[in-house]
């Protein structure tokens, strides 16, 4: 397991999420995501590690007991949301993932018991850097 790192943001998605805090403080997660923005390391383009989680970022996650694999997107709420149904970065899920890197693991508390995660490949679309 990769040792345990402080979570990494990119200053522009920093950016959208506060914008998104500031314009509507009733998003389902919000806290999760004010206390992820105090915790993480902000970065510029040239600091940002590529294995990085981030906005937009399609995350490959092996859920090691139930032996299978599945995606994950940080996708941001669509304007005016009150319910997040989809992959998002305000679900519980997408605001612990956000940040994190290829080959970390997780450990997720759930109403059946503890389920662990490894993170087996995070990829950006490449328009996420324009």
């Amino acid at each position: 397991m990769k040792q345990m790192q402080k979570p990494m943001l990119l200053q522009e998605d920093a950016d959208v999420l506060k914008k998104l805090l500031e314009s509507d403080t009733a998003l389902p997660g919000s806290d999760a995501i004010r206390e992820k923005l105090q915790q993480a390391e902000i970065v510029s383009y040239a600091d940002f590690d590529n294995d990085a989680a981030r906005l937009n970022s399609l995350l490959l996650l092996r859920d090691k007991g139930g032996r299978r694999n599945f995606h994950y997107r940080l996708a941001v709420p669509e304007p005016g949301t009150k319910i997040i149904n989809t992959d998002n970065v305000f679900r519980p899920l997408g605001s612990t993932l956000l940040g994190m890197r290829k080959g970390q693991e997780l450990k997720w508390n759930t109403s059946k018991g503890v389920r662990y995660f490894f993170i087996i490949n995070v990829v950006t679309p490449v328009e996420a850097f324009y």
